[in-house]
């Protein structure tokens, strides 16, 4: 495995395969135009791994992946960028397993560290992720993916539209995804009235109010009674689909440079989450 930093410190004992999988894909030669399908295709194979290690996240990422792209396509991101934020949408929860396994499956409130603990997975998924060339940027869409719009977010407390678009757009898939299910005995039951309604009141706080504007008016598409799949869009990168080689993306280099005018978290108010019961989850 190439990544030996802090992230694989305490992980699952699983986790080292996992992450060389996606390594292999970073080796792979074929024309663009299979290149992107390929991967697309064994990222998914990856993500059911990584869901079947994971307490009720079956599926997840693929839901995401899909409310993601749907609203990315709404906002008509180039091709490139469509393609980032699929493969972090997919991935996103891969830091996860870098969190003990108790902690994840505790079904009461977390204490100070154990939240502690669960907010450090989006830095440790672009810990993993960074080194694999072709997930560059989706590293950096999934670092910033538990952000908030009013700057209480983690892992680095940026705000308002100093949180990268692609993670905002993840934030919006992941909470939607979150709400809408819910675990009844052994089913997935979807709540998309509720879930909407929960996601709109997010909006402006936790969210970005624009964004969860264009995902409401975009939901009806979404329903499980009118769409074959439910919070599938069609695959981003279809067969035959050329996948232009974007620039280069910006490394994660560990930590968030904070753009100009941002203030610093001590700057602002500080607020300290003990619990994970102020707002719904988004793991």
């Amino acid at each position: 495995m190439n990544s030996t930093g802090p992230a694989l410190q305490c992980r699952h004992p699983d986790l080292a395969a996992v992450v060389d999988e996606l390594h292999a894909l970073d080796h792979v030669r074929l024309p663009a135009r299979s290149l992107s399908d390929v991967r697309a295709v064994q990222i998914r194979r990856v993500v059911r791994r990584i869901e079947s290690l994971l307490p009720h996240h079956g599926g997840h990422g693929e839901r995401t992946a899909g409310y993601a792209f749907a609203l990315g396509q709404a906002l008509d991101l180039p091709h490139d960028a469509l393609r980032d934020l699929h493969f972090a949408a997919l991935l996103h929860d891969i830091g996860l397993l870098t969190v003990p396994a108790d902690i994840l499956s505790k079904g009461g409130p977390l204490t100070g560290d154990e939240y502690a603990a669960v907010q450090s997975h989006p830095r440790a998924a672009a810990e993993l992720l960074e080194p694999i060339r072709f997930l560059r940027q989706a590293a950096i869409l999934i670092a910033h993916h538990h952000e908030r719009w009013d700057g209480f977010g983690y892992p680095y407390g940026l705000r308002g539209q100093f949180i990268p678009l692609g993670s905002r757009i993840l934030a919006v898939a992941d909470t939607f995804d979150a709400l809408a299910t819910r675990r009844l005995a052994a089913a997935e039951v979807f709540d998309h009235e509720t879930a909407l309604a929960q996601l709109q009141a997010m909006a402006g706080s936790q969210l970005d109010p624009d964004l969860v504007a264009t995902f409401v008016r975009l939901a009806p598409a979404l329903r499980p009674d009118s769409s074959p799949g439910w919070g599938c869009a069609p695959h981003p990168f279809g067969r035959g689909a050329s996948v232009p080689p974007g620039p280069p993306a910006r490394p994660f280099s560990g930590k968030a440079a904070r753009p100009a005018g941002e203030p610093s978290r001590a700057d602002r108010p500080a607020r300290l989450a003990t619990t994970m019961n102020e707002s719904p989850p988004r793991l």
